[in-house]
């Protein structure tokens, strides 16, 4: 029987939508200088789609956590979905529910340099750029194509 070979997917190489810098007024109150948020009001029941992804949810796959030299990092980072824990042990492959990958997915660290410009009035204001990084990097290990698109996008959402 012919060996399958292993198939990675490195979340840490994906474009992650947090990239849009934000400017910041160097007068007045910072609320208003931020965007307003994003409210969708729910106007209908659940669809299929939505039950098809909580269905997805519940599916396994195995996931590596890449260790870290950072000693201020956890060894065994954990994270809970209601109520329910999973820890990933780093360097280890480990079988998981999905929801528990999209966590990791969503869980990121974003800093900001700050650039000088003038704003259109010629006042003085800084452009805050964000620079973000997963806070714990791992890779999908034989995983379906369907988990590699549904990664995709959620390492895409701002």
């Amino acid at each position: 029987m012919p060996r399958l070979k292993r198939q990675f997917v490195d979340a840490a190489e994906m474009e992650t939508g947090l990239h849009r810098p934000r400017n910041m007024k160097s007068t007045g109150p910072a609320k208003q200088s931020l965007e307003p948020s994003v409210i969708e009001p729910a106007d209908k029941i659940p669809n299929k789609e939505w039950a098809d992804q909580m269905a997805m949810n519940e599916e396994f796959v195995e996931v590596v956590v890449h260790e870290t030299t950072d000693k201020l990092k956890t060894s065994i980072p954990d994270f809970y979905n209601n109520g329910t824990p999973q820890r990933f042990i780093r360097g280890q492959t480990q079988k998981v529910r999905w929801k528990y990958v999209e966590e990791l997915a969503r869980c990121r660290e974003t800093t900001y340099t700050q650039q000088k410009y003038r704003d259109d009035d010629g006042n003085e204001a800084y452009r805050n750029i964000p620079h973000s990084a997963l806070a714990y990097p791992f890779a999908l290990v034989n995983a379906p194509p369907k988990f590699h698109d549904r990664l995709k996008a959620v390492m895409a959402e701002v």
